[in-house]
């Protein structure tokens, strides 16, 4: 039974990972905001010093692209200062710690094929950027103090507990709201025509338990299904599980300013690890919580 420490374990991923771990039999702690900022460096100290994980793993992000456009000074202080910060304080209170940093698909240089994490990088977006200089950091501090930390650059996941800043649970969100007036409704959408490889939020977890609880190969894993939909596909089948009329509306405001027309992940290094829950199964979990909890 190994320590575990989750760092923005009250976000999306960090509930499902606190339990992928617990029910593997392993003793979690979880810190979060505003118990412990990431850019507080003595917090940190205190915090690493008192827990001497075995396993770190750092949730604490800016992950919306949209809202890195908007606060591209803040996305690299915590992306990047604040995982910098980790790391110190694991270098000095816990260095046999094994930490997993986690990046993303907006690393990538555009392909009209599968990525694989020998692909060139080159982000259209400060979200990307900041996790280019985390990668770049995490090797520097593997040849300079000898850590063990794996990095990921994962895909799009969904799942129930997502913010509605993202596309899939805002799109979840309006139908179920339309659908509770009984009257045929507007729902307002970005662009329609993205690929995208979306997840089950739970086969990401349980591919990031195994990368920490296994010896690896690599220091860089994709992490996605190798599956994509187009955003159209998704919205059509949200509203396939509906019988009320919904027009759609596309909304300039929600569009990014670059858009990456095609991300498919190559996940030939996690194969072995991956649960493989249909998306479809998961946006009808994500409808069931919308109807049962939304009020208007």
């Amino acid at each position: 039974m190994s320590k575990v420490l989750i760092i923005g374990a009250n976000g999306f991923v960090g509930p499902y990972l606190a339990q992928e771990f617990v029910k593997a039999g392993h003793t979690v702690s979880g810190y979060d905001m505003p118990e412990l900022n990431i850019l507080d460096e003595k917090k940190l100290n205190e915090i690493i010093n008192a827990k001497k994980p075995d396993y770190l793993i750092n949730l604490a992000a800016i992950s919306s692209v949209a809202f890195s456009w908007e606060n591209p000074n803040l996305t690299i202080d915590v992306n990047l200062n604040g995982s910098l910060n980790i790391l110190n304080a694991i270098q000095t209170n816990a260095p046999k710690c094994k930490v997993l940093l986690v990046g993303s698909s907006e690393e990538y240089a555009l392909k009209d094929s599968p990525l694989n994490e020998d692909d060139p990088l080159n982000a259209t977006n400060p979200y990307g950027i900041s996790k280019i200089a985390q990668e770049n950091f995490a090797d520097l501090y593997r040849k300079k103090y000898g850590l063990n930390i794996i990095c990921t650059r994962s895909f799009n996941h969904t799942g129930v507990g997502q913010k509605e800043t993202f596309a899939i649970p805002s799109f979840c969100k309006q139908v179920v709201e339309i659908e509770k007036t009984e009257k045929p409704g507007k729902i307002y959408v970005g662009n329609l025509s993205a690929h995208r490889d979306i997840s089950d939020v739970r086969d990401i977890a349980h591919v990031y338990r195994m990368l920490l609880e296994n010896e690896n190969k690599y220091n860089l894993y994709n992490v996605g299904s190798g599956i994509t939909h187009t955003m159209q596909e998704i919205l059509d089948y949200i509203i396939s599980l509906s019988s009320v009329t919904i027009e759609i509306i596309q909304d300039a405001s929600r569009m990014r300013p670059v858009e990456n027309p095609y991300i498919c992940c190559d996940n030939t290094r996690i194969k072995e690890y991956w649960g493989g829950n249909a998306i479809e199964e998961t946006i009808q979990g994500m409808v069931k919580w919308y109807r049962e909890y939304t009020k208007i």
